[in-house]
């Protein structure tokens, strides 16, 4: 039964949830985390850590709205921890859900009660033996070597269903939890339990229907049960009576309990009751505690009122018929095979790690080491692109790539005027490396008042043609200014050969021009001495005509 939904459309990569998961039983495909429903323990960490709030649990909400539509009888099995969760007493916190159409309403401290009783007759029935005790499904769920440790007793909350259905035989129970895993247990096969709510979606409910809890019946005379410290660190070993054969041990939190589960199967525990629970501080640290941020302080005072005699006679004096014996068996579980050395070393090449000291070992990618991430990749678990410091490589290696082959030459100066980076570009035309002026005054090679104006400013962007006399060169010069990464780009075009060219082509038209003038000159010089050739020419031919004229006319007259 899938427990725990992801919602893909928010997944942002950040592994988080994959860096919390205790056993790592969350899947990256395509980018997006999944639940390994076989692996999960449901310990609710990743509906806490998620920062895009994309994980959390199915909803019995709307199947129980509809049942109190549908009048039936619904009765609740409310978990101790709630005094804790809600800051009340037992008898205003009954009255808020009778309003909400709850057709009565028990403390699961009842069943705590019965399932103290049956850890009190095993330890005196097996004075040899070493149990876990089995109220935790978590611990329940996760470690198959331990199942013979532990305690064949059903948790409160099954205890207490069949007590209710003793009760009431037709009614539908449903079970107030601040424990998400308390949702798979409702699945079992010899479960009473109908529905499984948690303390935030009842909370919702009240809210929707206006219903407050109120304090007017709180008049700090309610009984006090001894059972009602389960939801604590210690508290089942506190509200059980001891027997002499067996010494007891409370653990709370995955990595302790994890260490004495080792311990346990290895053998070196013996005649030890063991209080296991996967939430540190026990059910008050459950994820509902964790999601309202509620300490674990208050939430022990506060169930310390209610279960505050440590007299055994002031408990819940109930009994079952039905048995209270559970055979735990080991749940299906896919086993994945283990990569070889070979193949392990394989996956770490393809993410870029080919000697020891690549191995960072950062846990980015949510696995404790670069090599059980490899398993994971192996085991389809994870993606080769989830080692950032990999990515982040390639990717700065990438970039460098195409800015050294860029033609434009690019300088980047950060607000200390201070060069950060130069490609290859850029180096040619000042005529040095790289190592040479990073980290040296941008003014070592360009003129550092550009950069100061554009800050000053406050300019994104602006050009300018530059010519450089020492180094010889024109340059179009682009300056951005990158506020969030408080850095200043300047994109180089070198031009020199260009603006060359273009003199070369100025020079030549001046030259051609001058030509041009003298030829004219001389044009003009020649056109000036034929006039004159010709005036005088001219002059001289008038001359004879008239000298002629003045011939023939005179022998006409003869």
């Amino acid at each position: 039964m899938k427990i725990l939904q992801f919602e893909n459309v928010n997944c942002k990569n950040c592994y988080k949830c994959v860096r919390y998961c205790p056993v790592k039983a969350i899947e990256i495909k395509n980018q997006c985390a999944q639940i390994r429903e076989d692996e999960c323990i449901l310990c609710g960490r990743c509906t806490i850590v998620c920062p895009q709030k994309t994980k959390e649990a199915i909803s019995d909400v709307e199947k129980l709205k509809d049942t109190f539509h549908e009048k039936k009888q619904v009765v609740a099995s409310v978990a101790p921890s709630f005094s804790a969760y809600y800051h009340s007493e037992f008898a205003d916190f009954r009255e808020a859900l009778l309003k909400l159409n709850f057709a009565e309403v028990f403390e699961t401290a009842e069943g705590a009660y019965l399932v103290k009783t049956e850890y009190e007759k095993l330890l005196k029935e097996n004075p040899d033996k070493t149990y876990i005790s089995s109220s935790c499904t978590s611990v329940n769920e996760y470690y198959p070597d331990a199942l013979e440790y532990l305690a064949p007793i059903i948790t409160p909350m099954e205890a207490h269903s069949k007590l209710l259905k003793e009760r009431f035989p037709d009614a539908v129970i449903v079970f107030v939890s601040p424990c998400i895993a308390k949702k798979i247990e409702r699945y079992n096969m010899d479960s009473y339990v109908d529905y499984v709510i948690s303390f935030e979606e009842l909370s919702e409910m009240l809210k929707d229907n206006n219903i407050e809890i109120s304090k007017s019946n709180s008049k700090g005379e309610e009984a006090r049960y001894l059972s009602r410290k389960f939801p604590t660190d210690g508290g089942i070993i506190s509200s059980m009576k001891s027997v002499i054969s067996h010494e007891y041990i409370s653990l709370s939190g995955y990595e302790e309990c994890v260490q004495a589960i080792d311990d346990i199967c290895k053998g070196n525990v013996s005649k030890c009751f063991v209080e296991m629970s996967f939430c540190v501080g026990s059910c008050v640290g459950g994820p509902s505690f964790q999601k309202n941020n509620i300490s674990l302080l208050t939430s022990n005072i506060e169930i310390n009122k209610q279960s505050k005699d440590l007299d055994y006679s002031k408990d819940f004096n109930v009994m079952c018929k039905q048995s209270l014996k559970k055979a735990y068996t080991d749940r299906e579980t896919i086993i994945h095979a283990k990569p070889s050395e070979a193949q392990i070393i394989a996956i770490l090449h393809k993410m870029g790690k080919y000697k020891e000291a690549d191995e960072l070992n950062c846990g980015m990618c949510g696995y404790f080491s670069c090599r059980e991430k490899a398993s994971a990749v192996y085991a389809g678990k994870a993606e080769i692109s989830m080692c950032l410091p990999y990515m982040k490589e390639r990717a700065e290696s990438f970039s460098n790539q195409i800015i050294n082959i860029t033609p434009n030459a690019i300088l980047t100066v950060d607000m200390d005027l201070k060069v950060q980076q130069i490609n290859k570009a850029a180096s040619d035309i000042f005529d040095l490396e790289p190592k040479d002026i990073i980290n040296q005054p941008v003014s070592r090679i360009l003129d550092e008042f550009d950069f100061v104006n554009i800050i000053t400013n406050g300019v994104e962007k602006t050009e300018k043609l530059a010519f450089l006399a020492e180094y010889n060169a024109y340059l179009r010069q682009v300056f951005m200014y990158d506020k969030s990464n408080s850095i200043i780009v300047c994109i180089m075009n070198n031009i020199t050969a260009e603006r060359q060219k273009r003199n070369q082509l100025t020079q030549k038209k001046i030259q051609a021009a001058a030509m041009a003038d003298d030829i004219a000159d001389k044009q003009l010089r020649i056109v000036h001495e034929i006039a004159s050739l010709l005036g005088e020419t001219a002059a001289e031919t008038k001359i004879v005509i008239r000298d002629l004229k003045d011939i023939i006319m005179l022998e006409d007259k003869e």
